[in-house]
């Protein structure tokens, strides 16, 4: 018994080992590398050291693609631009300022900061280091993830449940069994009571052991680990053998915006001059994509031949020459190396004259202007069509005082009061739509001009038109919340963005609530835990939180009973991933931060792989149903066998041993309740809404289902029992050798749990009340009786 106890606690723990560190060999391929060495000045002198050598006081150099070493203090910035994205959420970069700022201004709007963990995207600039390691905003997102307590797993809850439940009712019997035995045996004469004691206490041993399904932790586990092979062919690595159940059992998402909804790409999705709109498909940096009018998809020939309409003409020409942004295609994925406004016009660009690297190379830039605050515009001057052109982009409020003239039929004419009308009205429909919008101009440069005069070249300059851009949602996403409402799941935005751009995301991927209502961080703050609590139930959609108020919203949905799964990518997302039911973060775009403090990573990004995941799960949980309605049957069967064979022939007749239970949970049971766990057909599974939190582990039918299979496997094997321990050999019952009778026994109880094996098989693919079945069914009850006549004549042909 101790050998077998033995090889079920090893086999246990070697395969929870062997698949954790499977997807830990996975996950190590998905981090890269992170910079580990900066430039400081330290006195007179510039060396470059590595990051963890870095003091409060230190000057560091800010350049171009460099991650930020340590939270910063600016004291010097040339056109310096920070992608915060991965802690703050913002999708667009941060210019950066010297500018003094109050004490309480949040952490997004801290302009004359650098933050650890960010990347200057353009520009470069000097910092003063003010915090270092634990003490920067990044190390204060490690010390929530440190202290964040991941609650239990509803499986792990259940189980836990189902234990106290089996051990309690173990403990009952025994006691009731023994006392009723001894009460019995008391007083009789010729009784030798330490005799009986000794044997009652083999009872309750028997009782313990026959009621524990000893197999159930290595079939759990053999169940859970291929959940996780087969959710990694939906690109989605399950760190945490724990998170494959959980799954199944989330109620709500709470999802990021940028980089998880959304590609944290900026995209040109609207151009409008004065006289047409154009519509742009496409997301993301992926060239891919055309212009849309009226509905209608432009094709390379319509293109071609709005060559020879010149504001055309030179709007896609300051599309494709006004940016310092290279679009280029790495290990099958398009990527920007520069700021993501430039980005999106160098790909819209591309979409009208193709290939912008080969266009800039045809006309060659001979001058720019880089963009500042007071102008909010920058500016080209290119060789282009044989002479010199200057194209800019900038605030469409900006341009008010240069714009001059526009063209209509390929001739200059100068702006109106109602032109100026008409695009102050374009700017705030584009405004509305949650897009940032930026202005298109251009002039050709006189011959005579002093092309390094800003003054004189930013002057009359003709008016193009408009450009809106936003960060698209992945084209994916949509179809996956529709499927998630469907199966009766929530799918809540937690944002760090601004309040508009959220609520326009929501709503193009109709993630809404009934009553439309939203909450920012401001808002957010003046609630108390009840009033959040109250609130979460309406809100579907969170701007300009923090990191702390992203683990509030968590906490709260959790307190109303909510399974939550946290979807992000950035440091800032890495608290609330931990804190969650199940954290998920994106494996291309996330940060290694998000990675390690989530239970899933998907390897592609695509959101739409979490409702296969869900999926998954919800099959995981319905076989591990199955597996242990059929594994405590059995148990219950042998608890039932054990305690009316001492009833009724003695407490020295046991009719298994602990042994032979074992064998039957284990090796008998095992494969069986593998086959129930890897079942394959369950129906619709997403069309169903999540379980009940509070259903127990087994449920009312599986209860009833459990009862009627053990009492047929009851009084099948009591009667084998009894006719092989007396009846056939014409003695009374039990006055043959307890190994022979107990083996009959054991015999009889594996056959029988092989029958309701088939039959619980059955009744999980068709789900219906046990009465309700069909031929298949009745044949695998009309088998049982078949296997006692057959251990039968083998007793029979043993006694002869």
């Amino acid at each position: 018994m101790r050998f077998s106890s033995f090889i079920v606690l090893t086999a246990n723990a070697f395969f929870g080992y062997w698949q954790e560190n499977q997807a830990e060999q996975a996950m190590d391929s998905l981090k890269q590398m992170s910079i580990s060495n900066c430039v400081v000045i330290r006195g007179d002198y510039e060396s470059e050291v590595p990051t963890s050598e870095l003091v409060p006081g230190d000057v560091v150099r800010l350049e171009q693609g460099l991650n930020v070493p340590a939270d910063v203090r600016m004291i010097w910035s040339q056109q310096c631009k920070v992608d915060e994205s991965a802690l703050t959420g913002e999708s667009l970069t941060i210019r950066k300022s010297t500018d003094a700022l109050p004490a309480e201004t949040v952490l997004a709007d801290r302009n004359n900061m650098a933050f650890m963990g960010t990347t200057i995207s353009s520009g470069r600039g000097l910092g003063l280091v003010v915090a270092t390691g634990m003490q920067t905003e990044l190390g204060k997102i490690a010390s929530n993830i440190a202290d964040a307590q991941t609650p239990k797993t509803p499986l792990e809850l259940k189980l836990e449940s189902l234990g106290k439940f089996l051990g309690f009712i173990a403990l009952i019997v025994a006691i009731l069994l023994v006392s009723l035995n001894l009460v019995v045996s008391y007083g009789k004469p010729g009784v030798d009571l330490k005799e009986v004691v000794v044997q009652q206490f083999i009872v309750a041993i028997a009782i313990f052991v026959a009621i524990v399904p000893e197999g159930l932790p290595i079939i759990l586990v053999i169940t859970l680990s291929l959940g996780m092979r087969n959710m990694a062919r939906h690109k989605a690595i399950i760190r945490r053998m724990k998170a494959v159940e959980t799954l199944g059992s989330t109620t709500v998402i709470c999802s990021d915006k940028t980089g998880t909804l959304t590609k944290n790409q900026m995209t040109v999705r609207q151009i409008q001059t004065l006289d047409r709109t154009f519509d742009v498909t496409g997301e993301g940096f992926e060239p891919n994509g055309a212009l849309v009018r009226n509905g209608v998809e432009l094709t390379d020939a319509d293109l071609q031949s709005r060559q020879a309409d010149l504001g055309f003409r030179l709007l896609g020409a300051c599309l494709s020459l006004c940016h310092n942004s290279n679009i280029v295609k790495s290990e099958g994925h398009w990527q920007a190396i520069g700021d993501p406004t430039d980005s999106a016009c160098a790909v819209a660009g591309w979409k009208i004259n193709g290939d912008v690297k080969k266009f800039s190379h045809r006309h060659p830039r001979l001058n720019e202007f880089f963009f500042d605050s007071v102008r909010k515009r920058m500016s080209v001057v290119h060789e282009y069509e044989g002479e010199r052109w200057i194209f800019a982009k900038g605030s469409a409020g900006g341009f008010r005082d240069i714009a001059t003239t526009k063209i209509v039929d390929n001739e200059y004419v100068p702006l109106s009061d109602d032109d100026r009308a008409q695009i102050s009205a374009m700017n705030d429909d584009m405004g509305s739509q949650a897009m940032r919008v930026i202005a298109l101009l251009a002039r050709k440069v006189n011959a005579d001009e002093d092309i390094d005069d800003i003054d004189s070249v930013e002057s009359d300059l003709v008016f193009l038109g408009l450009i809106g851009i936003m960060d698209p949602p992945r084209p994916e996403v949509k179809a996956a919340i529709e499927t998630c409402l469907r199966a009766g799941i929530k799918v809540k935005m937690i944002t760090g963005d601004q309040q508009m751009t959220a609520a326009a995301i929501g709503a193009e991927l109709n993630i809404t609530s009934a009553s439309g209502a939203s909450l920012d961080g401001k808002e957010l703050a003046s609630l108390s835990d009840e009033e959040l609590m109250e609130a979460s139930g309406e809100v579907a959609i969170y701007s300009r939180v923090t990191p702390d108020q992203k683990m509030r919203i968590v906490s709260s949905l959790q307190e109303q009973g909510e399974i939550v799964a946290m979807t992000g990518d950035g440091v800032n997302d890495a608290p609330a991933l931990s804190g969650a039911n199940i954290g998920i973060a994106m494996g291309i775009a996330g940060t290694d931060v998000a990675k390690d403090a989530a239970d899933m990573v998907l390897q592609d990004d695509n959101f739409a792989n979490i409702v296969h995941a869900v999926e998954e799960g919800r099959k995981i949980y319905q076989n591990i149903r199955n597996f242990v309605r059929y594994q405590v049957s059995t148990n219950v069967a042998a608890v039932s066998l054990l305690v009316l064979a001492t009833l009724f022939f003695g407490p020295e007749a046991l009719p298994l041993t602990a042994t032979q239970i074992l064998v039957i949970n284990i090796l008998m049971d095992g494969p069986p309740a593998v086959a129930l766990g890897v079942e394959k057909k369950h129906g619709s599974v997403m069309d169903r809404p999540p379980r009940p939190v509070d259903e127990g582990l087994p449920n009312g039918r599986d209860i009833s289902l459990i009862f009627y299979l053990g009492a047929v496997m009851v009084v099948g094997s009591l009667m084998v029992f009894w006719l092989a321990g007396g009846s056939l050999a014409g003695a009374e019952p039990c006055t043959l050798r307890t190994t022979e009778t107990s083996t009959t026994a054991f015999d009889m109880e594996a056959c029988l749990a092989g029958e309701q094996a088939a039959i619980d098989d059955w009744q999980s693919i068709r789900r219906r009340p046990l009465p309700a079945r069909p031929n298949h069914d009745v044949r695998c009850v009309h088998r049982v009786p078949v296997v006692q006549c057959h251990e039968l004549q083998i007793q029979r042909g043993k006694r002869v």
